[in-house]
């Protein structure tokens, strides 16, 4: 990449993403790059700095921090619609999958050496978009019959959603409901932070019980 003006949105992680950020700041500075920081102070708050940070014409805006923090990053990106703006990764998070996926070093020192040495490159960003919602009686409800094809269940109830601006619908690597979406919103984040994807495997182990089979 050629000299930058970037924005670094950081997940602070409990100030485990702090203690390396003057080695990460002095490699995007070697490299030209001016870099302002933005960091997260609440849920949600990562995508309204991205946003800023787009519309304010960053030629690059960097998420520091988990796949969470590389999705609010997008979006924000997304939303503030600049045509300018780059999204780039420095890894701080658990799991790391999007950053792994690319081929960054799970060392955030050494992904700032990759970001800024790397060539711009276009990806697919994938887009959710509901527009209502059916929810259909159960089962039990419906005398074990599950409606046919092509016909509707007595007593359905449709429900017309409207997109906010707080609505996270980009992606860039999947996208999960039912079982996935009832694990990764009940994983508690501070457990996760001191014994990483485990925490995962216990939310797993509480939640799938609860899972049942329903018409689609």
């Amino acid at each position: 990449m050629p000299t930058r003006r970037a924005c670094l949105v950081i997940n602070p992680k409990d100030g485990q993403n702090l203690a390396k950020l003057n080695a990460i700041l002095a490699v995007l500075s070697a490299a030209g790059w001016e870099t302002d920081i933005a960091l997260k102070q609440y849920g949600g708050h990562t995508m309204e700095l991205a946003t800023t940070a787009a519309k304010k014409g960053y030629d690059v805006v960097i998420a520091y921090g988990g796949d969470g923090t590389l999705n609010q990053v997008v979006n924000g990106a997304m939303y503030g619609k600049s045509q300018k703006s780059l999204v780039g990764i420095i890894p701080g998070g658990t799991a790391n999958v999007w950053a792994t996926e690319v081929g960054f070093p799970g060392d955030s020192v050494k992904a700032a050496l990759a970001l800024v040495s790397s060539e711009d490159r276009r990806v697919d960003v994938g887009r959710v978009k509901v527009k209502s919602l059916t929810f259909l009686p159960t089962t039990q409800e419906n005398g074990g019959q599950i409606p046919a094809e092509g016909t509707s269940a007595a007593g359905a109830q449709v429900r017309k959603v409207k997109p906010t601006a707080k609505a996270r619908q980009h992606f860039l690597l999947m996208a999960g409901l039912g079982v996935d979406a009832a694990v990764m919103s009940g994983v508690n984040k501070s457990l996760k932070q001191r014994i990483g994807v485990a925490a995962i495997g216990l939310v797993v182990a509480e939640k799938l019980p609860q899972q049942h089979t329903f018409p689609l």
